[in-house]
């Protein structure tokens, strides 16, 4: 039987039995992507020119979005992104004077490399959820040693180890005034003559010896104030040397369980730039220092009574706000000597109005209240005067393990370890050049030079060939020289009372040496000015 074009079919052609009715099947939906698809391609060009404009549009959009992605990621490792917040405030005043100030924060705060940027601004993510919270702390730490970059990939790009190692680099005389607390304003000039770099010569140590050689060290504060243990292979003989703080000791004829156990649980870091110059870029003056300097550049007259001691004062007085302290500053001093000095007051007008403009630029450059940050906040690891810093180490306090047993050797700890003698007389002394004599390495030459000497008049053709009288008068007028040292080791004390001077001991040694038999509040105060030495 025929069927007509009309009558159900089953699949295949076949006709379907009577009864069955044929139901159209709908056209599969088309997808959502499929359409766009389809649109998106009825969009491009079918055209030689269309192909082109579209291809030059995508070059173009390629190469803004490209360099604003390298500018905008310069923008953001910028001193004036990353100090844009106001808990950043007291790290941007001290960066705009510090050496670095051309740098940018990234150069020196982000490792190279794509995961160094983005755990860079992870970070960032991190700190910017607790200054919305409120959750940031007061101070801002300093950073973690560890998760700075390598001083490889920063410190040396531009300082190089090898420029330190070469024969024959200069030495460096660092001159700088001090005054102290009392009425005249006393001036002292400190002067010291920093070692050459050049670690191969004859006298191999120098300030950048720790650098110069692998030298490790173990720490448990988080940020390397207190050094536990430190040790290093010395390059000309090859053997290990190892010490050990005074107080990790807990068995001395047992000392290299010690030093297991500080490297089983301390940190054990290899010394790099940062160590010492942790603050590199954004190191602040200390309240004392800065006032020394603007003394000796007249910006604060001496000639004012007491104006050290009430300047450093009012700088290191907690005020709730900056608006406080400026206000301390600008009243208290004038009020002092109007008080005390009227004379002073009528006559040093003008000069009294400086001190208290140079005194408030200070503190607007050195504290930030809301911050909870002044003079001190932040220690500086280079040099020993207001810090403990060097003497983190060379405090005559870490001893020597050999053989397993605690040795009286100590980590070198007197002055010409790093630089010259001192110099802290009130006029500025000469200060000797070239190698010692041989009898001046002996180690109590400071006790028995007298009898060569016989006087502190220089003698032109024996010590004044090297020495002037006025750097002989640099000890000899401090009060140090009165002191016996003959019986030292019990009656010290009286001798140090006899010489009519607490703080005689302060010439030679450094307050981290007799804190190792004395508690920190048994020595008060010493001269901040007198150069600090080893034992």
């Amino acid at each position: 039987m025929s069927t007509s074009g009309d009558e159900p079919v089953l699949p295949g052609g076949d006709p379907a039995p009577e009864g069955i009715v044929a139901v159209p099947v709908a056209e599969p939906a088309e997808g959502f992507w499929a359409r766009w698809t389809r649109r998106l391609l009825r969009l491009l060009p079918t055209t030689p020119k269309g192909v082109l404009g579209l291809a030059g549009g995508v070059l173009l959009l390629g190469v803004l979005g490209t360099v604003g992605g390298v500018h905008l990621v310069e923008y953001s490792e910028s001193p004036a992104f990353c100090t844009t917040c106001h808990t950043m405030a007291p790290q941007k005043k001290a960066f705009e004077t510090s050496p670095h100030q051309d740098v940018s924060c990234g150069e020196c705060h982000v490792n190279p490399g794509v995961l160094g940027f983005v755990s860079a601004k992870l970070a960032g993510t991190r700190e910017l959820y607790s200054l919305v919270t409120g959750t940031y702390p007061t101070p801002i730490p300093p950073i973690d040693h560890d998760k700075l970059p390598s001083t490889k990939d920063t410190c040396e790009k531009c300082h190089p180890l090898s420029q330190l190692n070469k024969p024959g680099q200069p030495s460096k005389l660092h001159v700088r005034a001090s005054f102290e607390r009392d009425e005249a304003n006393t001036r002292h000039d400190l002067a010291v003559l920093i070692r050459p770099a050049n670690a191969d010569g004859p006298d191999p140590v120098s300030t950048h010896w720790h650098v110069l050689q692998k030298v490790t060290y173990t720490s448990s504060e988080e940020h390397q104030q207190v050094i536990d243990s430190v040790q290093f292979t010395d390059k000309k003989t090859g053997e290990l040397k190892q010490y050990i703080a005074e107080g990790q000791v807990r068995e001395s004829v047992n000392a290299g369980a010690d030093l297991a156990r500080l490297t089983a649980t301390r940190t054990t870091r290899t010394m790099d730039c940062i160590d010492c110059h942790n603050r590199v870029g954004h190191d602040s003056p200390t309240a004392d220092r800065a006032v020394d300097s603007a003394m000796a550049k007249g910006a604060i007259s001496p000639s004012l009574p007491y104006v050290k001691r009430n300047a450093v004062d009012l700088l290191i007085t907690k005020y709730a706000t900056d608006e406080e302290g400026r206000k301390a500053i600008s009243t208290k001093l004038p009020e002092f000597y109007a008080t005390k000095y009227p004379l002073v007051a009528k006559n040093q007008a003008g000069e009294i109005s400086a001190a208290t403009r140079s005194l408030t630029a200070i503190f607007d450059q050195t504290v930030t209240s809301r911050m909870n940050v002044r003079s001190g906040t932040y220690p500086t690891n280079l040099g020993h005067q207001s810090s403990p810093g060097c003497f983190r180490c060379h405090d005559g306090a870490h001893y020597r393990v050999l053989d397993g047993k605690v040795t009286r050797e100590t980590i070198p700890s007197t002055c010409e370890t790093c630089h010259t003698a001192p110099q802290g007389s009130q006029t500025v002394a000469n200060v000797p050049l070239g190698t010692r004599p041989a009898d001046h390495m002996d180690p109590l030459w400071v006790f028995d030079h007298r009898v060569v000497a016989g006087t502190t008049s220089a003698n032109p053709t024996t010590c004044g060939v090297c020495h002037k009288t006025s750097y002989c008068e640099n000890c000899h007028k401090s009060g140090a020289i009165k002191v016996s040292h003959d019986q030292m080791l019990y009656n010290h004390a009286k001798s140090v009372s006899a010489a009519g001077s607490t703080t005689a001991c302060a010439v030679c040694h450094q307050k981290a040496y007799c804190s190792e038999c004395h508690k920190d509040d048994v020595l008060p105060n010493s001269n901040a000015h007198l150069p600090a030495g080893g034992s």
